[in-house]
């Protein structure tokens, strides 16, 4: 598609969900959440796409889509359900280990989108950035998919997912500080394998972000990832890696969005003639996530 082709479906795109009017709870960060919650019998659909590329080898695109409600039970508890999606696109990419731990074989190419699973959400809000020194939320996850992150190949996988979630305001509520840590736990099998393996993924996000004019939000957004497989039977990391990048957020009465782009900085163990910096096997060298809320 050309560039200007590109232009006029972005600006048709946008003229068409601007007509809406009446107003959306927001998020000005694509990967880290605020400790706000919708009000009572308040709802909102949500949008995801994260695109993640570069495995340092051959052609390696992913998209995750998820689509999104959220109703407000009170004005401190949320409850959520969505639906997922996955789409690859791989073609002589990463080398994966063998069981043997010496032989190693690239991802199966693989040109496909597949329904991948059902997760609930559960956020509910202890104390309030605007009305105590800290806000503070509790968030809580459970969920089933059926396609694999990584390589997009066929697997069942239970998770519980939890997030303790720290907000602070500042400078009358122009500049937003967050923090989440969330570990989750997730059991997984193979398509053909009779046992269910376990690991527990440690991740952190985090942001600062600013009001740069009404409806404006232009920040930062960190995150940090990690994975301890075989756990608690085990505790050795198996890998971790670290995204930084900026997040720019849109509000209008109705509607929002946030696109946030996160290149890895850092990861270990490196990757031989791929990456002397980063972490390639589990994790992509870019992210990129839209997210888009609309009321109702």
């Amino acid at each position: 598609m050309r560039a200007s082709s590109l232009g006029t479906s972005v600006w048709i795109v946008l003229s068409v969900v601007g007509a809406l009017e009446a107003r959306a709870d927001e998020s000005p960060f694509g990967y880290s959440y605020l400790t706000e919650t919708l009000p009572k019998g308040a709802g909102e659909l949500e949008s995801w796409i994260t695109w993640r590329t570069d495995k340092g080898k051959g052609t390696y695109d992913a998209l995750d889509l998820r689509q999104e409600i959220e109703y407000g039970v009170t004005d401190r508890f949320q409850a959520s359900l969505y639906l997922s999606q996955r789409y690859h696109h791989i073609h002589n990419s990463q080398p994966v280990e063998l069981e043997d731990g010496v032989e190693e074989r690239e991802y199966p190419n693989r040109n496909e989108f597949a329904f991948d699973g059902v997760q609930t959400e559960f956020i509910y809000s202890l104390l309030s950035p605007y009305e105590d020194p800290l806000g503070f939320a509790l968030y809580l996850e459970p969920g089933w998919s059926r396609i694999s992150r990584g390589s997009g190949e066929h697997e069942d996988a239970l998770s519980l997912e939890a997030k303790a979630l720290f907000q602070k305001n500042f400078l009358d509520d122009t500049l937003i500080a967050v923090l989440n840590v969330s570990p989750e736990y997730e059991w997984a099998r193979g398509k053909g394998i009779d046992h269910w393996e376990n690991e527990l993924e440690l991740e952190l996000t985090g942001g600062l972000t600013y009001r740069i004019a009404p409806g404006w939000y232009l920040g930062l957004e960190t995150r940090y990832t990690s994975e301890y497989p075989n756990f608690p039977d085990e505790s050795h990391r198996e890998f971790w890696g670290m995204f930084l990048g900026p997040a720019l957020h849109y509000a209008a009465k109705r509607w929002w969005m946030t696109v946030t782009a996160l290149p890895q900085v850092y990861g270990e163990p490196h990757d031989g003639d791929r990456s002397h910096t980063l972490h390639l096997d589990d994790l992509e060298s870019f992210e990129l996530r839209i997210r888009t809320g609309f009321a109702f």
